[in-house]
């Protein structure tokens, strides 16, 4: 990532890494483990914050946005329904993205839309700290969202979760591995499925519960077809 963020901005001259594949396998023991939330505690988390953060919720609950991505838009970057990603904020400076790396993603959502546009209406910054900057998302994390979560129960690791959170949802609602990994900014399919995406109880009930709907009318006799 470090490297390729490097060649995007013009650093380094190609990307060094292309056909080097990173290890699928890591200590269980020592990752992180990123909360897999239900809608409701997604919006419980939104309504106890104010704004800007209750809407940067919003939005990285609706969109699998990266939090750099997030606190980087501008009024100007909405387009009707459509939310062109064209800039990442690191560390308080915002770098602007090459043509091939931003990204158009349609905001389904009415209210979070009128949110948006309300929020970038006079200023430079959609998520704007007090001095006119783009918020400080780590100082977010740790004085707003954790607290808040933790109030209700949920123990949450950072912005990333939500990340999480909506690709495993892309994927229970049926959507394509190719639609969810360019929503992500993925340039492999399997990257989404790989690190993103884990099963759990609930899918192992889905998928199971779905063969033996099949199987069962052709065991019991009394629901046999003649």
């Amino acid at each position: 990532m470090t490297l390729g963020f490097a060649q995007i901005n013009g650093w380094i001259a190609t990307y060094p890494c292309v056909k080097i594949k990173t290890p699928r396998t890591t200590n269980e023991s020592r990752g992180v483990k990123r909360a897999d939330m239900t809608e409701q505690q997604k919006l419980d988390i939104a309504a106890r914050l104010s704004d800007p953060y209750s809407t940067l919720v919003l939005l990285v609950t609706r969109i699998p946005v990266r939090i750099e991505e997030a606190i980087g838009v501008k009024g100007s970057d909405l387009d009707g329904h459509v939310l062109t990603l064209r800039r990442v904020v690191y560390e308080g400076k915002a770098y602007d993205l090459q043509p091939n790396e931003q990204r158009k993603i349609p905001v389904m959502d009415i209210e979070l839309l009128a949110r948006l546009r309300k929020l970038g209406t006079g200023r430079e910054w959609v998520f704007q700290s007090r001095n006119g900057t783009p918020i400080n998302p780590c100082n977010a994390r740790r004085r707003f969202l954790k607290p808040a979560a933790r109030e209700l129960g949920i123990r949450l690791c950072g912005w990333h979760d939500f990340r999480h959170s909506l690709t495993t949802e892309l994927r229970r609602n049926g959507a394509h591995p190719k639609v969810i990994s360019d929503l992500l900014g993925h340039k492999k399919v399997n990257l989404a499925m790989d690190v993103y995406d884990r099963s759990n109880l609930k899918d192992f009930e889905q998928a199971l519960g779905s063969v033996g709907n099949q199987l069962l009318p052709t065991c019991d006799p009394t629901l046999r077809t003649q």
